[in-house]
C-alpha cells in the first residue's frame, strides 16, 4: 500500500513538474482572443507589492493565465462537469434554450460601495444642473442583467443577487431620472430574444428596446422596429462561451440595424473619422460584438444627424455600443465617453462640446451602464464600469469602482 502511494505521489509530482516546465518553455501570451482580454504578465517584485499582498495575487493570476494549453484544460473541465450534469461551470450557469448566464450572487454586491457610487453619480447630475442642464434631461438607465430578465430559464438551484433591491435603492436616489427597464424587458423577453445566448451583452433588438424606453421617458418620439432594415450575421459565440468552451454551445446572430433614409454620418474614434458606426471587418473575428465602433474607445463622437441643435453626452460601457447607432438619427451630435478608458476631465469635455449650454432644453446627459458592470481590460478584477464613483473631474486611477 505504501509503495502504491509513493508511485502515485511520484507520478503526480512528475505531471505537475512537466506542466510547469512546458509553461515555462512556452512564450507568454499577451492577449487572449478567446477571452477578449489581456493576460497577466510576469509580475515585478517590489517592496510595496510584497507588503500589500499584490505580488502574491499577481503571481497566482500569472500562473493561471499562462498555464500551458489553458483553453484545452478549460474545455476538458467543462466536459467532465457536464457529464456529471453540473450546470454551474466556471461561474456560468448553463440554462434552458442554450443560454449561458453569469453567476453573480449577493456576496458580489458591495453595499457600502454601491451607496457611495450611486450618490456620486447623483452629485454629477447636480453639477450638470449647475452648469445649465435641466434636471429632466439627465437620465440614469442601468440595463437589467440577463439573469434577472431570463430567470425562468435558470437551473432550479441557481442563486443570484437581489436585483430588485438594487433597483429600489437606485429609485430612492434618482427618482424620475431613473429609467427602469425591468417590466418592459420581462414582457418583451416572452416573445423575442433580447440577450445573446453565450455573451453578457444585449442583442441589437434589446438595445433598440432600451432606446425606445429612453425616448419614451424623455417624452420624445419613439422609433419603431419597422423603421429599420436589418443585416444578419451568423456564428457568434461570446464572453461566457469562453469560460466554458463547449464545442456544442449555441451560436447567435449579430444584427445591424439601418434606419431608412438615414443621413451620412461622421463617426470619430481612435483619432480617425469613419463613415459608419459599424466596423464590418470585426465580423470576421471571434468577438463579433466589436462590429460596433470596432470595440471600446475613450471617446466616440457622432455627427451628421439632423440639424436640430440636440447634443447628447453618453457615459457608458460597451452595452451602449449597440444603442448609439439608434440615437445617431435623432441628435445633431453625440459624444460617448467610456469611463474605463477616458483619462480626462468630463467638465472640460462638456465645455468643449457645448453640452453645458441649455440651448432651449435640447442637451441631454445619459448614463447607461450594464447593471453589474464590465471589467476593464487591464487585469484588474475590480475595475468595472457600473456605478463608477466619479466626479466630473475624476481621473480614472482615482475612481471608486463597484463589483
Amino acid at each position: 500500500m505504501k509503495k502504491q502511494n509513493i508511485i502515485i505521489i511520484i507520478v503526480f509530482g512528475a505531471l505537475i513538474f512537466g506542466l510547469g516546465l512546458l509553461g515555462w518553455l512556452t512564450p507568454d501570451q499577451a492577449f487572449s482572443e478567446n477571452e477578449n482580454r489581456y493576460l497577466q504578465e510576469l509580475p515585478k517584485l517590489s517592496e510595496d507589492t510584497m507588503v500589500n499582498g499584490d505580488f502574491g495575487d499577481e503571481v497566482e493570476d500569472y500562473l493561471s493565465d499562462q498555464f500551458w494549453q489553458r483553453d484545452s484544460w478549460t474545455a476538458a473541465r467543462s466536459k467532465m462537469k457536464m457529464l456529471l450534469r453540473n450546470k454551474d461551470i466556471g461561474g456560468v450557469y448553463l440554462c434552458e434554450d442554450g443560454y449561458y448566464i453569469e453567476k453573480v450572487t449577493q456576496t458580489d454586491v458591495d453595499e457600502a460601495r454601491l451607496q457611495k457610487n450611486l450618490q456620486t453619480v447623483k452629485d454629477f447630475f447636480t453639477r450638470c444642473e449647475e452648469k445649465g442642464l435641466a434636471a429632466e434631461n439627465l437620465t440614469f438607465m442601468p440595463v437589467p442583467t440577463p439573469g434577472y430578465t431570463l430567470r425562468n430559464k435558470l437551473p432550479r438551484y441557481a442563486t443570484l443577487f437581489d436585483e430588485d433591491a438594487v433597483f429600489d435603492e437606485m429609485k430612492l436616489v434618482f427618482d424620475d431620472q431613473l429609467v427602469d427597464l425591468r417590466t418592459d424587458f420581462a414582457k418583451a423577453a416572452e416573445s423575442e430574444q433580447l440577450y445573446y445566448r453565450t455573451d453578457h451583452h444585449w442583442k441589437t433588438a434589446g438595445a433598440l428596446l432600451g432606446y425606445q424606453c429612453y425616448r419614451a421617458a424623455m417624452g420624445l418620439s419613439i422609433p419603431a422596429a419597422a423603421d429599420y432594415t436589418v443585416e444578419r450575421y451568423e456564428g457568434f459565440r461570446g464572453t461566457l462561451y469562453s469560460k466554458v468552451l463547449d464545442k456544442n454551445a449555441a451560436t447567435d446572430t449579430v444584427e445591424l440595424y439601418h434606419r431608412k433614409g438615414d443621413a451620412a454620418l461622421t463617426v470619430t474614434y481612435d483619432n480617425a473619422d469613419h463613415a459608419s458606426c459599424y466596423d464590418m471587418e470585426k465580423l470576421q473575428q471571434k468577438d463579433m460584438y466589436e462590429v460596433f465602433f470596432g470595440g471600446n474607445w475613450p471617446t466616440v463622437t457622432i455627427t451628421g444627424g439632423p440639424e436640430n441643435g440636440r447634443r447628447l453626452l453618453v457615459l457608458k460601457d460597451s452595452y451602449a455600443n449597440a444603442l448609439l447607432p439608434f440615437a445617431a438619427a435623432d441628435y445633431e451630435k453625440i459624444v460617448a465617453v467610456d469611463l474605463r478608458y477616458y483619462l480626462g476631465s468630463l467638465s472640460e469635455l462638456m465645455e468643449q462640446e457645448g453640452i453645458t449650454d441649455e440651448m432651449l432644453g435640447s442637451n441631454h446627459v445619459f448614463y447607461l451602464p450594464y447593471l453589474m458592470g464590465e471589467r476593464s481590460p487591464h487585469n484588474n478584477p475590480l475595475a468595472r464600469a457600473t456605478f463608477t464613483g466619479m466626479t466630473m473631474d475624476t481621473k480614472i486611477d482615482r475612481l471608486a469602482l463597484a463589483k
